[in-house]
């Protein structure tokens, strides 16, 4: 027959008093059941949630850095209008003046000699392939999931291969970041700007005056990175544009995967 009731007895270590307690069978099982569905629970939850916690944390911990970055670039950017703005005064308190010809080109007219001289535009357009190498992630955008967001292009190359600017501009970012590593960022005009990451080296100094073609960097293995590569931004107008647009060619030894 089963035992209607139960009894606990606590026997204290030193000489004290004992304690009995008599409860009974559906009691004493409903007691059980709570701690045990408590315990389980627990469990689950942990499990479940904190991965999560970690998960979320390196989120924020990515998004901060990307901010931070962006921020130093626009900061930077500000800066490069007021030194132009500055230059424009000290232009014409030289005599000199900027122009716009026909074809929409900006130019510098001498007084002197009433010739404007032509900025050719096509040369601050991204028109020439930093490195030769094999693309081994596309851009991806993806505006529900910040952390798979992948705002450019990855270039498989040999470390210290040299990264060439793509278009003409100025330096307006040089050194090293948490996410991208050693970063040059140039400004080209038209609002284009390009993003060379994870170098192994910078060439390029900070407010210097780039040609196309020339070498700004030497790729490298620096930042968040898992193999010698280079990492390839395009922004215009503020968004960050496909390169694959400008660079058809990438297609045909294109290895990423999403």
């Amino acid at each position: 027959m089963k035992p209607s009731r139960y009894t606990f007895v606590l026997i204290p270590d030193h000489d004290g008093t004992k304690k009995q307690f008599n409860l009974s069978r559906k009691f004493t099982f409903l007691i059980l059941f709570t701690i045990i569905t408590s315990m389980t629970v627990f469990v689950i939850s942990l499990f479940y949630f904190t991965p999560r916690v970690l998960e979320f944390n390196e989120i924020k911990k990515e998004y901060d850095s990307l901010v931070s970055e962006r921020m130093k670039v626009l900061n930077l950017y500000n800066e490069l209008e007021r030194l132009k703005e500055v230059d424009r005064m000290v232009q014409k308190a030289l005599g000199m003046d900027m122009v716009e010809s026909k074809d929409g080109n900006k130019g510098l007219i001498n007084p002197k000699d009433n010739k404007s001289i032509d900025l050719d535009l096509i040369y601050n357009i991204p028109s020439i392939l930093p490195v030769d190498g094999i693309l081994t992630q596309e851009m991806i955008e993806k505006y529900d999931d910040f952390s798979k967001q992948h705002l450019g292009v990855d270039i498989a190359v040999s470390e210290k291969t040299p990264v060439l600017a793509s278009a003409s501009g100025q330096v307006i970012f040089s050194g090293m970041t948490e996410n991208l590593g050693n970063l040059v960022v140039l400004f080209h005009g038209n609002e284009y700007f390009t993003y060379y990451g994870h170098n192994a080296s910078i060439d390029a100094k900070l407010h210097q005056f780039v040609s196309i073609g020339d070498t700004i960097a030497r790729s490298g293995n620096t930042g968040e990175s898992s193999g010698p590569h280079l990492h390839f931004e395009i922004w215009k107008d503020g968004e960050a544009v496909n390169p694959l647009t400008y660079f058809p060619n990438y297609n045909k030894s294109n290895m990423s995967v999403e």
